[in-house]
């Protein structure tokens, strides 16, 4: 049986990402591993060793580094294999990188541990949109972290009938709607005023963009099972689809309808924890929530109590 290759890919407008992607590839070299190249990174490091995304599976993959942040994470999630993606494990190069597994300082001690296999695999659900039309269904790109609905013309809301399961719940003036997953749920999701979701809870959330005050759309979370009815109301005005913060489709006409459903795809990453709760607890600290120092004996003060 061929050995499976450790594949390589990088933000490519960063030096410090493209000088690390290349210190790895020297790294794994070293260690006797097969290495491919994404195709965009292989011309700076070498030329001939380029692999499309789409073209890494399970199969071919034992898994892939990603060099970069959040949004590197989410391209490559997007561009591998929908059917039997390899593992990636996220190299956080400067800000959050939430997705992200390791960085710049321990990613070599970090590569050995996976070597050794001292990792779990954390799976993650995707969502889909599709475009309705008359009878067809159009499928757009999967979704890791959300699906978003907003207006085309920013200075000006959207009319939106919203359906769960078919059955009517509101219909709403807004600037636009989230369909976020559990993953994405601490992504603009979180910004707009959605809950946290633990990634172990297969869940879909939806979640109104500035709503006119009497709408009473709030955030609803969902079984992931569940198919999410979007239908554009407001006449003249088109509205635009942003998948992952990746993929945009713009000017959607009025009266289209778009559907969300669970994808038959899904994301893995790799997690150096004991188990994935703990690395998820752990992630959603140190990067997203943050702690204050406050000191055990601080009381409140005494009151005073006047006998007047």
């Amino acid at each position: 049986m061929e050995k499976k290759a450790i594949s390589l890919a990088c933000r490519m407008d960063s030096e410090r990402a493209i000088k690390l992607t290349k210190r790895i590839f020297d790294f794994l070299i070293k260690k006797g591993e097969k290495v491919h190249l994404e195709t965009r990174i292989a011309p700076k490091i070498l030329p001939h060793n380029g692999m499309d995304l789409k073209e890494m599976t399970a199969e071919n993959t034992k898994f892939i580094i990603s060099a970069g942040g959040d949004g590197t994470v989410l391209r490559v999630a997007s561009g591998l294999s929908q059917r039997n993606p390899p593992p990636i494990l996220g190299v956080n190069i400067g800000s959050i990188g939430f997705l992200d597994e390791t960085n710049e300082r321990t990613v070599f001690n970090d590569i050995n541990k996976v070597l050794a296999g001292e990792f779990k695999i954390e799976t993650c659900s995707k969502i889909a949109a599709y475009i309705v039309r008359e009878s067809d269904e159009i499928k757009l790109n999967n979704a890791l972290n959300e699906i978003l609905i907003v207006s085309s013309k920013s200075s000006k809301v959207l009319l939106v009938s919203v359906k769960i399961n078919g059955t009517y719940l509101n219909r709403s003036y807004l600037d636009g709607v989230i369909i976020s997953t559990s993953v994405g749920s601490t992504a603009y999701n979180l910004s707009a005023g959605g809950a946290i979701v633990d990634p172990s809870l297969d869940i879909m959330e939806l979640t109104p963009l500035n709503s006119y005050a009497r709408s009473g759309l709030k955030p609803i979370i969902l079984p992931i099972s569940s198919e999410i009815e979007i239908k554009l109301l407001r006449p003249r005005l088109n509205a635009k689809i942003v998948i992952d913060g990746q993929r945009t489709f713009k000017k959607i006409q009025p009266n289209t309808i778009i559907k969300i459903r669970k994808s038959n795809s899904h994301s893995k990453f790799i997690r150096l924890s004991r188990d994935l709760s703990t690395n998820y607890i752990n992630r959603l600290r140190k990067k997203i929530i943050g702690t204050i120092r406050v000191p055990l004996d601080d009381s409140p003060e005494e009151e005073f109590n006047s006998d007047f």
